[in-house]
C-alpha cells in the first residue's frame, strides 16, 4: 500500500489554500482509493479525475474507490468533461464504487452512477465505504441490492 500522488497547496501550480491538501491518492489492495476534500471548484474536481486516470493506468488496477469529504453537489457534469471520463472508464473496463460524506452528494452520485450505467460503465454510489469495498472486492459485476442514498 502507498501513495502514487498527493497534492496539496504546496507541491506545485494549482489552488492555493491554507487548508493543505485536497486530495490524495493511494494504492490499496486489489484497488485504488482516491478521495476528494473540500472540493470548491469545477477545475479542481478535473485535476482529481485527471490524476485519478493517471494513477490508475501507473497502477494497472482496475477497481477504484472515489471518496468524496465535504463538497458540494455538482450536478452540471458536463462542466468538467463528465463524459470524456466515463469514456475512459468503459475502455479500461474500471470497477468504480462512488462514496459522498454527506446526504445532498450521495443524492448526486445517485444520478452520476444511472449516467454511467446508461453508456455502459460499470459504476455504483453507496451509502457507506463498508458496502463499497464488499462490492469492489467481490468477482459480483454489481451491487446485490439497490444503491440508497
Amino acid at each position: 500500500m502507498g501513495d502514487l500522488r498527493q497534492t496539496s497547496p504546496e507541491s506545485g501550480p494549482g489552488p492555493r489554500r491554507a487548508r493543505g491538501e485536497w486530495h490524495r491518492i493511494t494504492v490499496e489492495p486489489l484497488y485504488v482509493r482516491a478521495e476528494l476534500f473540500n472540493r470548491e471548484t469545477l477545475e479542481e474536481t478535473q485535476k482529481f479525475l485527471d490524476d485519478t486516470v493517471a494513477a490508475m493506468a501507473e497502477h494497472g488496477g482496475s477497481r477504484l474507490l472515489i471518496y468524496i469529504v465535504n463538497a458540494k453537489p455538482i450536478f452540471a457534469v458536463e462542466k468538467y468533461g463528465f463524459s470524456r471520463y466515463l469514456d475512459v472508464a468503459l475502455k479500461a473496463g474500471y470497477k468504480i464504487a462512488l462514496v459522498g460524506s454527506s446526504r445532498d452528494l450521495r443524492i448526486a452520485h445517485q444520478y452520476y452512477a444511472m449516467l454511467a450505467q446508461q453508456r455502459g460503465v460499470n459504476l455504483h454510489a453507496f451509502p457507506d465505504e463498508v458496502d463499497a469495498l464488499a462490492w469492489l472486492r467481490s468477482d459480483e459485476p454489481s451491487p446485490p441490492s439497490p444503491e440508497r442514498a
